[in-house]
């Protein structure tokens, strides 16, 4: 049975998705979109609201933020044409590499895993998340060669990351910790949305919207090929952050000539001033 922390979490984004539909938008999309996302990201920070929880203080607004989080993207995924359709793009790559070992990294409620599970039968596929959603362990115990892991253990074929980098403080330092655990000449699959599309991606990442795979290459990660909305890499050996953060100390610095240009005229400065 679910935790009070995760039940009380879990309704609270049931009343923001029905406040969303109640008010004529158009959906879970809206939700991520309206102010009512910051209002309730307020409301989870009240202590009245923690004591309701029966949480320790300094981690109630943390742990209900997530699993409000967690509810809301893995609704919306679950049944957006779109998002299903870049799911099965992202399948039918991984599958023609063969892999042995596949981790998504942030892989939420799993809907792509279970797709790669699927297709690669004989492959061990894992989802890298610290705190899933109960709901989301559930679902993977259907997929016999799916499982949840609160971090990444060993050396993988291929490792995914689809919209996690916009979503955290430091992208490039987490792109290299993750790294560290593909083999050499396995795969990075990366898809990013460095553009303020909803309220939770985080405005100081925006830089990497035409550098990211600049800064990646100076990392050692070579970029291979696209697929569906993101891009493949591949480690060619060694990584060196170091390098990666010259590019990245660049790009901040470019970043307020080429913000308010066109993407057709701030992509290829960005990448002849990087060179």
């Amino acid at each position: 049975m679910p935790q009070p922390t995760v039940l009380a979490a879990s309704l609270l984004a049931l009343a923001v998705i029905g406040w969303g539909f109640a008010q004529s938008l158009p959906g879970l999309l809206s939700a991520w979109q309206h102010p009512v996302w910051e209002q309730t990201r307020e409301l989870l920070q009240l202590p009245e609201l923690a004591g309701a929880l029966a949480l320790v203080p300094e981690r109630s607004a943390q742990v209900a933020t997530h699993y409000l989080t967690y509810l809301l993207n893995g609704l919306f995924i679950e049944q957006h044409a779109q998002s299903l359709d870049n799911r099965r793009g992202f399948t039918d790559w991984v599958a023609a590499q063969s892999p042995r070992r596949v981790a998504d990294y942030g892989g939420g409620f799993g809907g792509l895993a279970r797709m790669i599970g699927a297709a690669c039968p004989s492959a061990e596929v894992e989802v890298i998340e610290p705190h899933p959603h109960p709901l989301a362990i559930e679902r993977a115990r259907r997929s016999p060669n799916v499982h949840y892991r609160p971090a990444l253990d060993g050396e993988y074929d291929i490792l995914i990351a689809t919209d996690v980098f916009e979503h955290v403080p430091d992208p490039l330092g987490l792109a290299a910790e993750t790294a560290a655990a593909l083999k050499p000449g396995g795969h990075y699959l990366i898809a990013n949305c460095f553009q303020p599309v909803i309220l939770c991606h985080l405005p100081q990442t925006f830089h990497f919207r035409h550098s990211w795979d600049r800064a990646l290459r100076a990392l050692g990660l070579e970029p291979t090929e696209a697929v569906v909305y993101g891009r493949a890499f591949q480690r060619r050996g060694g990584l060196n952050l170091e390098a990666a953060r010259a590019i990245e100390h660049r790009s901040r610095r470019l970043w307020p000539l080429t913000r308010p240009l066109p993407g057709r005229i701030a992509r290829p400065l960005t990448k002849a001033l990087l060179n």
